[in-house]
């Protein structure tokens, strides 16, 4: 098993969700690994940090992988970790800093943290710039040198930031903190939504565990982790070498050279997945899939250095990053439906999909349907004219049962929901 496996293995005893621990432990390798190792991109260098974000009811037990993070990055004690609330200026500053630690000390000229925190909201203090400034420190690559911010109380001048950041929502607290801006302004597109709606089981914690975590074991790995620095190896190559065996030509330039094994697995989903963007049913308003191919590459550099502290992209990797990433599509998807900024932005229509995909045979009666959603309109016409639209899109099927009318929605349109909420790309 990799390191990342054993470590979800033993909290697999514990209620919280097994990706949040699996998202924690990819959150605590960025944060261990900041900018000193990257991937070169031919035209810039891509670093591995990344945001992840819990999104799931109160009570699911976010806490517990976050804090789980928060310890061990702080363990190690190479990179400055933020858990507690903090405005961005507050972040800037600390970021600006040298930080005295018991281990030495983090120079200026090291402008990476690790912002940890359950409750997003809380952490962050509400400043209308803050997510607008998170979203530019997210693209290390582009930010090489000084990094200068201006704001209105004091000005922060940083070299190379880098930052990694792990942090929880719900739904309430997402549709307060979130404005259209960073829905279609970045932010999301730049974060891995875990989306999850049930714990993974029930423990009192009365007895003992048979598999308790180790975490001196998981420490003292990480701590390899963090004295390595440089670039991964290449994907491909001009010529043919040991490792570079995969002959391939660009479809469109008509370039061609050689790949590894886990290029050749990138290069043949790379191609698929832009094709496939042309097909979507549903507009992509986050910008998530512009930015899908570098987001994959960071999973798959993360989920390598999980395997060995080695700087080489690994098949395993490559397909398990992809996987994974692929699944969140369909986390943003349901995330974002109907929120601000959205072009599906009415409560009410949500409501009517969701409870129609999430009933046996999709379909409803007209007076259930009214006592489902009786909060969430104003008359019976709102309900009946809207009805009828879908109808004439082709979404459902209006039938009559003796007295009572019928919602069902089309087979087809199950299909194409089904498969945008599980992330799927044809």
């Amino acid at each position: 098993m990799t390191w990342l496996d054993r470590l979800v293995f033993s909290r697999s005893e514990l209620e919280p969700p097994l990706s949040f621990w699996w998202w924690s432990g990819l959150a605590i390798i960025s944060a261990v690994v900041k900018d000193n190792i990257w991937l070169h991109r031919q035209i810039y260098n891509l670093y591995p940090n990344i945001y992840v974000m819990f999104h799931a009811d109160s009570g699911l037990k976010k806490g517990p992988p976050v804090a789980m993070a928060a310890k061990y990055v702080s363990t190690v004690n190479n990179t400055r970790v933020i858990a507690g609330r903090s405005s961005i200026q507050g972040i800037l500053k600390d970021m600006s800093q040298a930080k005295t630690t018991p281990g030495g000390k983090i120079p200026t000229t090291d402008a990476s943290v690790f912002i940890c925190s359950s409750e997003l909201s809380s952490s962050i203090v509400e400043d209308k710039v803050a997510t607008s400034i998170l979203t530019d420190l997210y693209d290390r690559q582009y930010r090489v040198g000084e990094w200068r911010s201006l704001l209105k109380m004091e000005s922060f001048k940083l070299n190379n930031p880098t930052v990694t950041m792990l942090t929880a929502t719900n739904e309430a607290h997402s549709n307060d903190f979130f404005a259209k801006k960073d829905i279609q302004g970045g932010y999301f597109a730049r974060t891995f939504i875990i989306y999850e709606h049930t714990e993974n089981r029930s423990n009192s914690l009365i007895l003992p565990l048979k598999n308790p975590p180790n975490d001196e074991e998981s420490i003292n790995y990480l701590k390899a982790l963090g004295k390595l620095k440089g670039s991964f190896l290449p994907l491909g190559m001009a010529e043919k070498c040991e490792g570079y065996e995969e002959f391939w030509t660009d479809p469109l330039s008509g370039e061609s050279g050689y790949l590894s094994k886990a290029g050749l697995i990138y290069q043949q989903w790379y191609y698929d997945f832009k094709a496939s963007m042309k097909n979507q049913f549903n507009k992509d308003e986050t910008g998530t899939m512009n930015r899908f191919g570098d987001s994959v590459l960071k999973v798959a550099m993360l989920l390598s250095l999980a395997e060995k502290p080695e700087l080489v992209i690994t098949e395993r990797a490559m397909d398990e990053a992809i996987r994974k990433c692929e699944f969140l599509l369909g986390n943003v998807r349901q995330t974002t439906l109907g929120a601000k900024g959205t072009s599906l932005n009415t409560p009410l229509k949500v409501k009517i999909i969701m409870e129609l995909l999430g009933r046996e045979n999709q379909q409803i009666s007209h007076q259930m349907l009214l006592k489902k959603i009786w909060m969430h309109y104003k008359d019976i016409n709102e309900i009946t004219e809207l009805m009828a639209s879908f109808e004439q899109a082709g979404m459902i099927k209006i039938e009559m049962n003796g007295n009572h009318i019928l919602y069902k929605m089309t087979e087809n349109q199950v299909e194409e929901y089904k498969r945008f909420f599980a992330g799927k790309t044809k």
